[in-house]
């Protein structure tokens, strides 16, 4: 089949999903290209109309073995025509759990047929100077293997002449789905205590970058200093974007969790495609 148009679709709060979607797009080099970013709250009801010409990549992060909640309701607004789907989870060096599988469902219930997937290694969100966790990555190395797979996707495309006689890519999978334990302790502390992000209001500079990179709007605008929990999702994008390292986790709490998930991000984790 003639590759006419290259669709990212992507969540992507602190760019490594971002990065890895352009290398896989750029892999694939269709005629033509276009980007769906869902990572604002208030871009995600820019919904495109029914997919039917395009390879479309769906790329999401994951966040405690599963795909981030903004990432599901922007994947389930979306329609297709039988488009064939390239599927890629990013995740922070530990595992990718489920969220393969739960993207795999939800790209077959819009209308997609998944024809390859791929696991990438992002630098994890919880990643600090103080508490390396997979840092720089995706690092040179797992570009050139985003970049890679795509090729390798578009052979697959060359040789398909008619999508009916596909079968959908395999992918690793448990269904039901294994229930994340680590996101649930984590709420549990989050009823007692503030595990979010707070602003040093003596080193922050007022430049408003947290504001904007906030996926959930939950960083008051007038206030830099009160972030709303209950919107935050812990993708620490205002950590990594602030220049003067004024926005941290503080509650003492969430420290040996921390420390357990950089133990668990020590040894270096390869990409993973199915094809």
């Amino acid at each position: 089949m003639d590759v006419k148009t290259v669709t990212r679709v992507y969540f992507s709060p602190t760019g490594t999903t971002r990065r890895i979607a352009e290398s896989v797009a750029a892999g694939i080099a269709g005629d033509g290209e276009a980007v769906f970013d869902c990572t604002k709250r208030s871009w995600r009801g820019q919904v495109p109309g029914t997919f039917r010409d395009d390879v479309v990549i769906l790329a999401a992060p994951v966040y405690y073995g599963r795909l981030p909640e903004p990432a599901v309701d922007c994947f389930t607004r979306l329609t297709a025509d039988k488009t064939p789907a390239v599927l890629v989870a990013v995740y922070g060096n530990r595992a990718y759990d489920d969220a393969l599988i739960e993207l795999f469902d939800i790209a077959v219930a819009r209308g997609f047929v998944p024809i390859a997937a791929g696991a990438f290694i992002g630098e994890h969100s919880y990643s600090t100077e103080a508490l390396p966790m997979a840092p720089g990555r995706p690092d040179a190395e797992d570009l050139t293997a985003a970049r890679e797979f795509g090729t390798a996707v578009m052979k697959k495309l060359t040789a398909i002449r008619s999508l009916e006689a596909v079968n959908p890519v395999r992918v690793p999978c448990d269904r039901p789905y294994i229930e994340p334990e680590g996101l649930h302790r984590l709420r549990r502390m989050r009823q007692s205590s503030s595990v979010t992000p707070e602003t040093d209001a003596s080193l922050c500079t007022r430049c408003n970058k947290c504001i904007e990179a906030c996926p959930q709007d939950a960083i008051d605008r007038v206030d830099v200093t009160r972030t709303d929990k209950e919107e935050c999702i812990l993708c620490c994008a205002c950590v990594k974007v602030c220049p003067v390292g004024a926005r941290r986790f503080t509650e003492p709490a969430f420290f040996p969790l921390l420390k357990k998930i950089q133990e668990l991000c020590r040894e270096r984790k390869e990409p993973e495609c199915y094809l």
